[in-house]
């Protein structure tokens, strides 16, 4: 499964690539490689859903970058990064 997120290692947009087992999900951002393991549970699926459809973050980033759309359909193939470049202030302070 792929999703579009930004990386909150390399702080880029791109493709994070999601698989699963019985027992966990692995998050591997398809540009820089960080990657890390949830439990494969209810509140999983809930986390998937939510940044499949745009939540979260990427709603917060939106708000200050209207042009977020179009970035984002530039994401096609795994690898594929885009720099968001100043980061919105409450998502860095939230992330440092």
């Amino acid at each position: 499964m792929q999703i579009k997120d930004l990386c909150t290692c390399c702080n880029y947009l791109t493709i994070t690539l999601i698989e699963r087992n019985e027992e966990t999900a692995t998050f591997t951002c398809s540009y820089c490689k960080n990657s890390f393991d949830l439990p494969w549970n209810n509140e999983t699926r809930s986390l998937i859903r939510t940044l499949r459809g745009g939540g979260g973050r990427m709603k917060k980033i939106q708000k200050r970058n209207p042009k977020l759309l179009e970035l984002l359909a530039q994401l096609k193939e795994p690898g594929d990064h885009i720099s968001v470049d100043p980061l919105p202030s409450d998502i860095q302070n939230r992330e440092n």
